[in-house]
């Protein structure tokens, strides 16, 4: 990446293009750079959390922004907060959206599983693939609080037309996420989330196939059982479910 280009980047003109941009965004640079577009107390909100959580990885740099972001607009007035949300919410940067993700989760903490997956889903279907990262790592803690109430939300979403919104609903709780914590009972008992995954066993978009395997994947690694099992009683009957078997069994022993 050259120096103009990070430069772009850190001053919230361009999205990032690939994970080693996101991971090379200076994030104080960045909150600084919104000081003259924001109310004079978010900007500082901001550059302070970002300035608090520089040491920290990129999850909890993103998500400690975030916070700051949704508690600044929690405790704004509604006039405030409808002048300064739509900024950040739609910023051309990627990060600054992301913050945002976390801002929306945050705000929503104390909603209904089904308002907040809702209200989340305008970052899931985002462009940016990172954006569409922070909007499950954002709302998971929030849903993974009620493993049935939330996979039963999330399986109605099976049939939805929009594939974003079909891998963000697998992504969201897999057993052990990217950048997150594991869910313990998930690794131990995978079958109560088959409302969810049966259904997209042959799931025709390789971007939510790869959430479909890699969901099964995780299991794979505490319940090996499990999944041979699914796939003896749904055996790959096409091209798009014998992709997702192959990627789902890739841990587990040639001759299992």
């Amino acid at each position: 990446m050259s120096e103009a280009r990070k430069n772009l980047i850190d001053q919230g003109n361009i999205e990032t293009r690939n994970l080693a941009e996101c991971l090379a965004v200076d994030q104080r640079v960045l909150a600084a750079s919104l000081t003259s577009t924001l109310d004079p107390a978010l900007a500082e909100a901001l550059r302070d959390a970002a300035e608090t959580s520089h040491s920290l990885g990129i999850s909890k740099k993103v998500a400690t922004i975030g916070l700051a972001l949704g508690q600044w607009l929690e405790a704004a007035s509604e006039r405030q907060r409808d002048l300064q949300q739509p900024l950040l919410f739609a910023h051309p940067s990627d990060t600054v959206r992301g913050w945002a993700a976390f801002a929306n989760a945050w705000a929503l903490r104390d909603a209904s599983a089904e308002q907040a997956l809702e209200s989340q889903l305008r970052f899931a279907v985002d462009t940016h693939f990172g954006v569409r990262e922070w909007a499950w790592l954002a709302l998971r803690p929030q849903l993974a609080s009620d493993l049935e109430g939330s996979l039963a939300l999330l399986a109605r979403h099976t049939g939805h037309a929009d594939p974003l919104v079909r891998r963000f609903c697998v992504e969201i709780l897999r057993p052990r996420g990217v950048w997150c914590e594991h869910i313990t009972r998930l690794k131990q008992a995978p079958e109560i989330a088959e409302g969810l995954l049966i259904p997209l066993l042959a799931e025709p978009d390789k971007y939510p196939q790869d959430s479909v395997a890699n969901w099964l994947n995780d299991a794979s690694k505490t319940r090996p059982d499990w999944v041979l099992d699914v796939f003896e009683r749904y055996p790959p009957a096409c091209k798009a479910s014998m992709r997702i078997f192959n990627r789902a069994t890739r841990s587990l022993p040639a001759t299992a």
